[in-house]
């Protein structure tokens, strides 16, 4: 059964601020006083590790990460270690799940609409692959997904690799999985405009997903 969305676009935007937001809003969408939301945005530059992950999968000490212009957050998603920063479209999708479709299949839905994503940008060889929860091209990886589920309601997403700088991705290991190099939608060949990756993140995820955006902000 189709479902009211909203699709939400912001500018550069801090973790921590974009993550008491996500709260506000879940709790919205966890009551019906919201629809499912598809938040797109791009962060300031910052390395974040899941539920399964150490700050030692990043190579780095905070003085180092500060001279960058970036942090470190351990935060309540599934997942490793991951980078959120300029030229990642990231995409956080709050959607009741006590209504459908299960974790499951949503995670998957999520991992596919990065692959059709890729597709629509001109990169016709990304992969899907739910068990690592991931979009690839040639074994490397162009998309993630790390989520958490608090009282039936999904928070946090995927990060798509538009065109980031490929050095911030050298000073981890990635989801646990260090010989796995990271690549982007640029770096293989396709329009990282990050309009149209945002266009095609949301028709994917609305599709996927069985949605009907009824507005955008």
């Amino acid at each position: 059964m189709t479902r009211p969305a909203r699709v939400r676009r912001t500018g550069r935007i801090g973790y921590h601020e974009a993550w008491r937001e996500q709260q506000v809003i879940a709790e919205r969408v966890g009551d019906g006083t919201s629809p499912t939301v598809l938040w797109l945005l791009q962060h300031d530059p910052v390395y974040t590790y899941g539920r399964h992950g150490t700050r030692d999968d990043l190579w780095i000490d905070d003085e180092a990460l500060a001279a960058l212009g970036a942090s470190c957050v351990a935060t309540d998603r599934g997942g490793q270690m991951t980078w959120h920063g300029p030229g990642q479209v990231t995409g956080y999708v709050l959607m009741d799940l006590r209504r459908g479709p299960g974790v499951r299949r949503f995670v998957q839905a999520l991992v596919d609409s990065m692959t059709d994503a890729c597709h629509a940008c001109g990169v016709p060889g990304a992969v899907s692959d739910h068990d690592a929860m991931g979009t690839y091209v040639a074994g490397r990886k162009v998309g993630s997904v790390g989520i958490r589920v608090r009282e039936g309601v999904s928070i946090h997403g995927v990060g798509l690799n538009a065109d980031p700088d490929p050095a911030w991705f050298a000073r981890m290991s990635a989801c646990g999985a260090p010989d796995v190099a990271a690549t982007s939608i640029a770096a293989e060949g396709g329009d990282a405009d990050r309009a149209l990756v945002e266009d095609a993140l949301a028709q994917a995820l609305t599709a996927r997903l069985d949605l009907a955006v009824d507005g955008a902000r």
